[in-house]
């Protein structure tokens, strides 16, 4: 009888590797005396052959295969669904926080330096009918 080889599902943490992949399985287990529910996860590095080209946050199955190296024993059978990189969300969305912020610093400036142009403006027309209100007195006055 054919011996029948493991077959896991996990997802591609890393692919920084040439032509292999780091894959994290995620169990959940119930303890068995507390019996809360507890996760382990576990990394296996796999072969990332040239038809199955897997990438970080791809969901993928690994199959046991031949060891290809010291700790390599698992090749990437199939990509089970395409992911999104996490990360790369969080740096668009902190780039658009940055681009907000600096809109809005902007903004202020404007704001600020129109209150104190009219604030100079405000002084200055004041001190012109001050100067306007002294001089008739003046000419009275000789």
């Amino acid at each position: 009888m054919k011996e029948r080889r493991k077959v896991m599902q996990g997802r591609v943490v890393s692919d920084k590797m040439l032509k292999t992949v780091i894959v994290e399985i995620e169990s959940t287990y119930t303890h068995p005396l507390y019996g809360k529910v507890v996760r382990r996860a576990n990394r296996f590095k796999a072969h990332n052959a040239e038809p199955v080209v897997a990438k970080r946050g791809d969901l993928v199955k690994i199959i046991e295969a031949r060891p290809y190296s010291h700790e390599k024993r698992w090749r990437v059978s199939e990509i089970v669904q395409r992911g999104i990189v996490v990360e790369e969300i969080r740096e668009k969305e902190l780039e658009e926080l940055r681009a907000k912020e600096e809109a809005d610093r902007a903004a202020r400036r404007a704001e600020e330096e129109r209150r104190a142009a009219e604030r100079l403006a405000k002084l200055a027309g004041e001190e012109e009918p001050t100067e306007a209100a002294a001089e008739p007195a003046e000419s009275e006055a000789a």
